[in-house]
């Protein structure tokens, strides 16, 4: 009889064993199916935000290409304007220099015939000039009756 109680204990056990086992793996089943369902759901959220990545950089590229574009041309445009600015300043550079060459010429020409002005100055302030008025009428009043006989000859 002993062997039979050992039998139906190693019986029992073999049974509790397998249904402690079916339990575990019934366990495992349902684990491994809440992971899968929660792995399609984190894979269905990475599509959708990859798809909305898609939308976003086929509707924003295009216009930062665009914007990226105009930054170019204007960037461009501002070197050119910068050139021409600079052109402009060495042009008046160069216009004072020849103002201020000429300014000195001026002075300079003014400086070395400063006594012949004033000498031609003191010349013309010496000239009789009453003197002249009564000269000139005078031979005005000589030659005017001359001019007239010849005047009469001439028509």
């Amino acid at each position: 009889m002993g062997n039979e109680e050992e039998k139906n204990g190693a019986a029992q056990g073999t049974e509790q064993g397998s249904e402690s086992i079916e339990a575990l793996l019934k366990q495992i089943l349902e684990a491994d199916k809440k992971e899968v369902k929660y792995a399609k759901r984190a894979a269905f959220f990475m599509m959708g935000l990859c798809g909305i990545f898609l939308v976003a950089a086929l509707i924003v590229v295009p216009k930062v290409v665009e914007t990226l574009g105009h930054v170019n041309k204007a960037v461009i445009a501002a070197g050119e304007t910068l050139e021409s600015a600079d052109e402009a300043l060495q042009n008046i550079n160069t216009m004072s220099g020849s103002i201020t060459d000429t300014s000195e010429q001026m002075n300079a020409m003014l400086t070395e015939n400063a006594q012949s002005l004033t000498d031609a100055v003191e010349k013309m302030n010496s000239i009789d000039f009453v003197g002249l008025n009564k000269a000139i009428q005078d031979l005005q009043d000589a030659v005017g009756p001359f001019a007239d006989f010849m005047n009469r000859f001439s028509r």
